[in-house]
């Protein structure tokens, strides 16, 4: 076929030579075979021939237009050789007569073909076809040039296209997870809309082993979905999407990673055609060939590392987190990028309220970027008994839900997007005991998420754990250190600031990004111990007391706008200064300064409670005596033979009035000490007959006329303290004392009992009204009640006593008191 001549010269010895063998060899060979004369016409092409033209017979058959270009010269270069008898091997491009645009990669060997003369007449040319070898180097050479980049498959897609012609092309990636198989669509091309409800589909027993038994095949497309095992899949929308764009014949292969025992299905290839029986024995042959499973292999770990890369990035912005919310908004944006998922939450569980909060969620934007949805902590919480998210929190485990509706106790979200399925990961800190955060990914597809997600996500959930744990504890320390009263201040090893909280902002009239970087010195007047700490020379605990510097603020005061409004207005002037050391490998200070006034008012206030509190007991049997004794001398004044001296009684009875007066306040000054009324101060046995007849003792003689006492037929000890038992008893008679009229009188009765011993305490006590602008005596005694009665009810609570008060029939009141009983002696 190489040949070219001038003339034409014909030969039956030479047809007749070559019958015998186009009919035996050269009919059936893969390789194509061309016979022609000198004159570039075409005696005779085998099948393989005609194929590799384009042509259907040998008569549509023109080396002209199959050599075009360049390769018509090399034609003309080998004919000469070829006429002068040599033989010629040569490559070269040939163009195919039904589709010009299409060339054709051939080796061919040239034989010259002579007479019985010995005179060359034509040639017999053998055309290998480089074809699949071109494609073969095209594919490896994209695999490496492409590798790392998002085109690879479609850029092989378009390679093997020439070859192998196809409507559709799909890459199913699988994971095999024990005896369990999930394929997904991951690349189709061209590429079109895929209408699947449903993202992962799981192959069953039958299916698998299908696919385990075969390394690929050729298949009618309606036929094998037609049939076990494959039918149960043909109501899928993505199979009913397929058969709507009519293809009718489908050739796939397995795509493996390892070797022997290691080999396991990663991936499935499919070609799918419109046309019927459009794939035979040579194309499966030269697709199983073809380097295919490196060039995917390349693009899957092209996508997981790109994966790693965004979860390197994940860890490193968590890394940077200081609030557990920033921390939570963070995790979910990177979920999103790095699975092209579309909606992810982030929830608290609120051991304490016992429910599940929301803290943060993103979804996947039309970029493919996370887009904040928009959610605040605390804005939708569910308790943690219900849902999928409780079932995490009881289980500990993860949850994947392939179809919500299948799922009784799923719970929708406020968000009102529709979803389909749903997965659930448990974020638990170190102690493990209880889960701290849930991940929580929905989506509107069925059966969105597979195993490996699963594995994936929690592996995932384990890696953030320590540090959403580490943030939470930051989260608490920073809350703490920035509502607590005192002023924290840190410090670098130089003693400049690093972080102060609102507390020392206040301190020293000033913003905190005011004060960062500042030297702490500057901000007191004569720091020598902060000087000497610097210096190194000293290194105690307590720097003592230092005096904030007034020049600081008015200098921050100046500054204008920056200045805090309002702050340092009621600063302490001096502060009480605690250091504590950073750890060794951060180096710096913490200093805590505390405010003294608070500490001298609460010192003075608790020295006057207690001198006061002693001053109210101690007078109260010295103004008893002193009250008794001047009643003795008013009554005395008043008896039948005494010389009257109206003057003396007048001034005696002032007297009796304004004492009387300073032994109440003062018993009101003992009820109302703080330490009396926390907790009893001496609870011990006490003779209560004894203590009542010496209390009625202390009284005056008209006073102790109006008291009657009842008691026990034997003595009856009582657990008590002493002084606040005075209090309450003194209190409760006096009230009844000054209320009940002349001629009345006031009854104890001591009642004891198995437990316990009651003191019924009974006289009259109206009400408390007004006779004018002022209270009458009675009224004021009612009134003075009403108002210790809280504390009085504390006090005998303190001794493990109780009171109670009844209004009785005939107008009179009862209190009655109740003391824990002691030994009793007959």
């Amino acid at each position: 076929m190489d040949d070219s001549a001038h003339e034409r010269p014909t030969s039956a010895a030479a047809a007749a030579l070559l019958g015998q063998m186009k009919r035996a060899v050269f009919d059936g060979s893969r390789i194509a075979v061309i016979q022609r004369d000198l004159a570039n016409h075409v005696l005779y092409a085998n099948a393989a021939a005609l194929a590799m033209s384009g042509v259907a017979h040998v008569d549509e058959l023109h080396l002209d237009r199959l050599f075009a270009g360049e390769a018509g010269r090399v034609l003309d270069e080998e004919t000469r050789g070829r006429r002068n008898g040599e033989l010629g091997a040569y490559r070269v491009t040939l163009t195919r007569l039904d589709d010009p645009g299409r060339q054709v990669a051939v080796e061919v060997t040239g034989l010259p073909l002579m007479d019985a003369r010995g005179a060359v007449v034509g040639s017999l040319g053998f055309f290998r076809s480089l074809q699949h070898q071109v494609l073969t180097d095209r594919l490896r050479e994209l695999t490496l040039s492409h590798a790392g980049r998002p085109d690879l498959l479609s850029r092989m897609a378009e390679a093997l296209r020439v070859e192998l012609p196809y409507d559709l092309m799909l890459v199913s990636r699988v994971v095999a997870d024990g005896e369990h198989w999930e394929s997904e669509i991951v690349f189709n091309h061209p590429p079109f809309r895929q209408d699947v409800p449903t993202a992962w589909y799981e192959l069953n027993d039958a299916q698998r082993a299908f696919m385990e038994a075969n390394d690929g095949g050729i298949h009618d497309f309606d036929t094998v979905m037609s049939e076990p095992p494959w039918s149960d899949m043909a109501d899928e929308p993505i199979c009913r999407q397929m058969r709507a764009m009519d293809l009718k014949s489908s050739m796939w292969r397995r795509i493996t990673r390892g070797e022997g025992a290691d080999e396991r299905t990663v991936a499935i290839l499919t070609l799918l055609s419109r046309e019927p029986d459009a794939y035979g024995e040579p194309h499966q042959t030269l697709f199983n060939q073809l380097p295919l499973v490196e060039t995917v292999l390349c693009a899957l770990d092209h996508a997981a590392q790109a994966r790693d890369r965004r979860q390197l990035r994940m860890f490193r912005a968590l890394n940077r987190c200081v609030d557990i919310q920033e921390a939570c908004r963070c995790l979910a944006d990177a979920l999103i990028e790095i699975f092209d998922w579309q909606h992810v939450g982030l929830f608290r569980v609120d051991s304490a309220r016992e429910s599940v909060v929301r803290v943060a969620s993103a979804r996947r934007g039309d970029d493919g970027c996370a887009v904040d949805t928009g959610a605040v902590w605390g804005d939708y919480a569910q308790p943690v008994s219900v849902g999928i998210l409780g079932r995490v929190v009881r289980t500990m485990a993860a949850q994947k839900i392939p179809d919500v509706a299948l799922a009784p106790d799923y719970l929708r979200t406020p968000d009102g997007e529709p979803i389909r399925s749903e997965l659930a990961v448990p974020i638990l800190f170190s102690e493990g005991e209880r889960v701290r955060f849930i991940v929580n990914v929905d989506d509107p597809r069925v059966n969105a998420f597979s195993r490996e997600h699963v594995r994936q996500l929690t592996d995932i959930a384990h890696e953030v754990a320590g540090a959403m744990e580490r943030i939470s504890d930051l989260t608490l320390m920073t809350e703490c250190v920035n509502n607590v009263a005192d002023p924290v201040i840190a410090t670098d090893a130089k003693l400049r600031i690093r972080r102060v909280n609102p507390a020392a902002e206040a301190l020293f009239g000033a913003r905190r990004k005011a004060l960062e970087g500042r030297s702490l010195i500057d901000l007191f007047q004569d720091p020598q111990p902060l000087v000497a700490l610097l210096q190194g020379t000293e290194a105690g605990d307590r720097i003592g007391e230092l005096h904030v510097c007034r020049k600081a603020r008015e200098d921050e005061a100046a500054e204008g706008p920056e200045a805090p409004g309002g702050m340092g207005g009621d600063a302490p002037n001096s502060v009480f200064v605690t250091r504590r050391d950073f750890p060794g490998k951060l180096g710096g200070h913490v200093f805590i300064a505390r405010d003294l006034r608070p500490i001298r008012r609460s010192v003075q206030l608790e020295f006057l409670e207690e001198t006061a509190y002693e001053l109210a007991v101690e007078t109260q049997a010295p103004l008893g005596m002193a009250m008794s004794w001047l009643e003795s001398e008013l009554e005395s004044a008043h008896r039948p033979g005494t010389a009257r001296d109206p003057g003396r009684a007048r001034d005696l009875q002032t007297v009796l009035r304004q004492l009387g007066r300073v032994k109440h306040a003062f018993t009101r000054l003992a009820m109302y000490n703080r330490e009396a009324r926390v907790a009893a101060r001496a609870v011990s046995t006490i003779q209560l007959d004894s203590e009542l007849e010496a209390l009625l003792a202390s009284l005056a003689a008209s006073e102790r006329e109006k008291v009657q006492l009842v008691s026990a037929a034997r003595r009856v000890e009582v657990e008590a303290d002493h002084t606040q038992l005075h209090i309450v008893v003194e209190s409760l008679l006096s009230v009844l004392l000054r209320a009940a009229p002349e001629t009345a009188t006031v009854l104890l009765t001591l009642v004891p009992d198995d437990r316990e011993v009651f003191l019924r305490l009974r006289g009259k006590l109206p009400p408390a009204r007004r006779h004018g602008a002022r209270f009458a005596a009675p009224e004021a005694a009612q009134a003075d009640l009403r108002l210790a009665h809280p504390l009085l009810d504390k006090l005998m609570r303190n001794q493990g006593g109780s009171l109670r008060v009844h209004t009785l029939t005939d107008g009179e009141t009862e209190f009655v008191l109740g003391f824990p009983r002691g030994n009793a002696h007959g």
